[in-house]
């Protein structure tokens, strides 16, 4: 096939690309399903099906969360306040022990470091950044290595989770009435912030303190930051017990270690496939973009269970069937941007896979919204 290296492997991964739970993919699912999408056409290009999303230990690929993310905004378009009505569906019980870690630590500081060091165990796309100088902290959002056709929906539904569902439930009341010496920016424009601030307030309404009137948001900024007096950082959080904090801390710490080494190759195979479809990259190429030998390369993928040709028909298959079905492709039409040479090849291969036809499987296209169960 003649893939340039650097197509595979060798480039930088952008911060985002890491693996993370199912629970991002499954409330834009369900933000899709309250508007009349079908979990089916949301799930187009993962290679994930919709019963998948019931299962609260699957893991998936950031581009596969991101596969959806472009679904449902080219879906629905790119429109203030989607983010926010994604966001609105995560609570504190989806980060796991992240939370009960940043309430009891001792200090705001203290909070954030642990945050920092824990940034892969939730579901982010933004990158974040501190920088502190000698009176005054920031927190730098960044956003710009990420598609322009999400950008914008992913920074809104980033932040809105960051302090709607995280930060500002963990604050103690000191902290609170602190609010008003900080300043976020963003590099949002007034109609999205207006939405992401009304969606706050209303997720926070539990809370007696109102703290987003309490916090200057800016609109139009030329970046998004927080900054803050540094001397907040040494304010007590809501419930400060450093030995909870390290417990909670040190099983946030794992939980991102085990994930970053389980099926880390398998996973960034299958980023690859799914980038690089229509040109079907061969074992070797892909072996060769990621600096390794084909031997190697399945002697790794056999220790983490499975093997190129598992990834790659699973990711085929899948495929397959959502131009099929969901995008009413040909079957000619599928084989091509599947990289199949021939219409009779992918047909065989699709029987395999399935136990029918191609032709057959296009009957079933789907006519109404589905749950995701």
């Amino acid at each position: 096939m003649g893939h340039d290296l650097d197509t595979f492997g060798t480039v930088e991964q952008p911060s985002w690309d890491f693996r993370r739970g199912v629970i991002g993919i499954r409330h834009m699912v369900q933000t899709g399903i309250d508007h009349g999408i079908t979990a089916q056409r949301l799930l187009a290009s993962t290679g994930l099906r919709a019963a998948d999303l019931d299962a609260a230990d699957l893991e998936v690929e950031a581009v596969q969360e991101l596969s959806v993310a472009r679904n449902l905004v080219h879906t629905l378009g790119d429109r203030p306040g989607l983010g926010t009505e994604v966001a609105a569906r995560f609570s504190l019980a989806n980060f796991g022990l992240l939370g009960f870690a940043m309430l009891a630590s001792p200090t705001a500081g203290e909070a954030l470091r642990v945050a920092l060091q824990t940034l892969r165990i939730g579901n982010r796309f933004i990158d974040i950044t501190v920088g502190l100088g000698h009176t005054t902290g920031r927190i730098t959002f960044r956003h710009q290595d990420l598609p322009a056709d999400v950008r914008t929906f992913l920074l809104e539904r980033d932040i809105v989770i960051i302090f709607g569902v995280i930060v500002l439930r963990c604050l103690s009341p000191r902290l609170v009435d602190r609010l008003g010496d900080t300043r976020l920016e963003l590099a949002l424009p007034d109609d999205r912030v207006a939405a992401m601030t009304d969606g706050m307030t209303r997720m926070l309404t539990d809370l007696a303190h109102d703290p987003i009137r309490r916090l200057r948001i800016l609109a139009d900024r030329p970046a998004t930051e927080l900054t803050f007096p540094l001397d907040l950082l040494t304010e007590p959080m809501s419930m400060p017990d450093p030995a909870t904090a390290a417990l909670c801390e040190q099983h946030c710490l794992d939980l991102v270690q085990k994930r970053h080494e389980r099926g880390q190759l398998s996973g960034r195979v299958r980023a690859i496939l799914l980038h690089h479809i229509h040109t079907a990259p061969t074992a070797d190429e892909i072996a060769a973009g990621l600096n390794m030998d084909r031997r190697t390369l399945h002697r790794r993928l056999a220790d983490e269970g499975t093997n190129f040709r598992i990834l790659r028909d699973e990711i085929r298959c899948a495929l397959a069937i959502d131009m099929l079905t969901v995008l009413d492709l040909t079957v000619t039409e599928t084989a091509t941007r599947l990289g199949y040479t021939s219409t009779a090849a992918f047909s065989r291969s699709f029987t395999r896979w399935t136990g029918h036809p191609p032709s057959a499987q296009r009957s079933t296209r789907p006519d109404a919204p589905m749950s995701p169960g």
